[in-house]
């Protein structure tokens, strides 16, 4: 299946790191637009009002200094915050600016379910039920078609889930729509399609969603995203009458979730040109509903062949990544839009796209507990220059970098040194100065016996460079934090094989005990001797 990654924007293939692909990618790719054109980029450990600490960043011209947290800055206000963190509050403000949203209301813990049935037999169903206070599609309940699902699906919210608030209100059926608005304009929108795979008239689905999982693999916003088999999904495709070991005709698209959400497994395609005005118009709106919000996301839902739609709710910290990388259609470059915003005097600096820096380093730095603050070293004016080896040597990578290190350190290199094999390695050194590169070729043409070196094949490399100097060995090249998501996500794969020899050990074990095993126990040691014998 292709890549996408022809859509993508330029200035952003090869940069995004491991680190901020799991949540980070608006921060990281905000952040690394101020920082590219030269801004004051500082990463600070705040506590919140629960004192639990949050991880914000600043970025500083030489006119003023903002403050943002994830999509977020410091021109959406407090009061922001607080209506759009409460889906009520908000639906209050929408409806009050003539907004158009579905109809529902909002029912306290201290509501009976007896109660809600009784208020929902104002509305039309199906309906959807969701806490107040979630996000990423967490706790949504849809497409509930009667009374006794309704009330099904409150307990398991309450008792279940524990979710105090909830709203209950129609469900409106047709395409959801992530809208960006900033400065009261439409900059991005996105379709995002519930999990899906598209048959080849091969593969069963278990093998298809595996495959998308691979592609979805190769795009960094989904990276940590995959669609993953659970009953839920099992009972979603079952009630299409399918099952994970169906053969899907030739572009046959079955959909595995019914929350179009992309955590759980959804394609973000890119709607922006497709948007009616209407539909613009009524993003705006509920932009402008809000008191003291300059910029977000807007969740629209855009029934079938309507010119116009209905706003769900309202993100004051809108994950961007979709807009970035998108399944299909054309990237829309939100991080530049934010910055021009912010800092409107750094409209015409060139941006040094050659450089990005490891997420990864800032977060150990700042999660040890010592440091509050750290401040990026200015953006380098130059391009850098790029070499990469291709070395066999008998020493491993960290023996190898030992004897180069005061090298890479004097010099102030960037790249790694990163292990392929036993004993082959891919070396990486980038400087605006080529001084700086030939005096590190010079040192391992000089030093060639000393590195124990039997093989260097040298190539010049184009691609951006990471600023600063890794070793990059397995799962060394990991952060505390990341080996131990590893250890977790792993150890749930390990446990599903234990389950699986357990429970066929429980099989061998009953089957032993049969009585039909006894019978057949002669047959069987005739046969074995029969074959230890040479006799067929």
């Amino acid at each position: 299946m292709k890549s996408h990654q022809y859509e993508w924007l330029h200035h952003l293939d090869d940069v995004i790191p491991l680190e901020a692909r799991r949540n980070r990618i608006s921060l990281y790719t905000i952040a690394l637009e101020g920082w590219r054109r030269g801004l004051i980029l500082t990463f600070h450990n705040k506590l919140n009002e629960n004192n639990k600490p949050f991880f914000t960043y600043s970025l500083q011209s030489k006119e003023r200094i903002h403050y943002f947290y994830e999509s977020s800055g410091d021109k959406n206000t407090k009061e922001a915050f607080k209506i759009c963190d409460d889906k009520s509050l908000t639906s209050e403000y929408l409806s009050k600016a003539d907004v158009p949203i579905p109809l529902g209301e909002k029912f306290s813990s201290k509501v009976s379910v007896e109660e809600i049935i009784k208020y929902s037999s104002k509305l039309t169903y199906p309906l959807v039920v969701k806490p107040t206070d979630e996000s990423s599609g967490r706790g949504v309940i849809t497409n509930i078609l009667n009374e006794k699902q309704l009330k099904d699906s409150i307990i398991q919210l309450r008792q279940k889930y524990n979710y105090e608030n909830i709203i209950v209100q129609e469900h409106v059926f047709g395409d959801e729509i992530r809208i960006y608005v900033l400065d009261n304009q439409v900059i991005a929108a996105t379709n995002r399609l519930p999990a899906n795979v598209i048959g080849d008239g091969k593969l069963s689905v278990a093998q298809l969603i595996e495959e998308k999982n691979e592609i979805r693999k190769k795009t960094p916003h989904l990276y940590f995203r995959p669609i993953v088999i659970d009953s839920t999904l099992r009972k979603t495709i079952e009630k299409q009458g399918f099952t994970l070991d169906s053969i899907l005709k030739k572009n046959e698209r079955l959909f595995v979730r019914e929350v179009s959400n992309i955590s759980t497994g959804g394609d973000p395609i890119d709607v922006t040109d497709r948007l009616t005005k209407e539909q613009k118009s009524i993003a705006v709106a509920a932009t402008k509903a809000i008191p003291g919000l300059a910029h977000c996301g807007v969740d629209m839902i855009v029934p079938k062949g309507s010119k116009s739609g209905v706003i769900l709710e309202v993100n004051t910290r809108p994950g961007i990544g979709s807009h970035l990388f998108p399944m299909e259609g054309k990237a829309r470059d939100i991080p530049a839009k934010l910055i021009d915003y912010y800092f409107p005097e750094s409209r015409e600096t060139v941006r040094n796209d050659n450089v990005f820096f490891d997420l990864q380093a800032i977060f150990d730095g700042i999660n040890d507990g010592h440091i509050s603050e750290i401040q990026m070293k200015e953006v380098p004016k130059n391009k850098q220059i790029g070499y990469k080896w291709n070395v066999s040597s008998r020493l491993d990578v960290l023996s190898l970098y030992k004897y180069l290190r005061k090298l890479v350190i004097d010099n102030q290199l960037n790249g790694h040194f990163k292990s392929i094999d036993k004993n082959k390695m891919e070396i990486l050194i980038a400087h605006e100065n080529l001084n700086a590169i030939n005096r590190f070729k010079a040192y391992i043409n000089e030093k060639y016996k000393l590195l124990q070196i039997n093989k260097c094949e040298e190539e010049q490399f184009e691609g951006p460079t990471m600023i600063g100097f890794r070793i990059i060995e397995g799962l060394n090249q990991m952060s505390e934090n990341e080996l131990e998501r590893f250890y977790h996500e792993n150890l749930k794969e390990i446990r599903k094989y234990e389950l699986s020899v357990q429970r066929l050990e429980r099989r061998i074990e009953l089957m032993e005990k049969s009585s039909s095993w006894k019978l057949t126990k002669p047959i069987r040691y005739l046969s074995e001797k029969t074959k230890k014998n040479g006799v067929t």
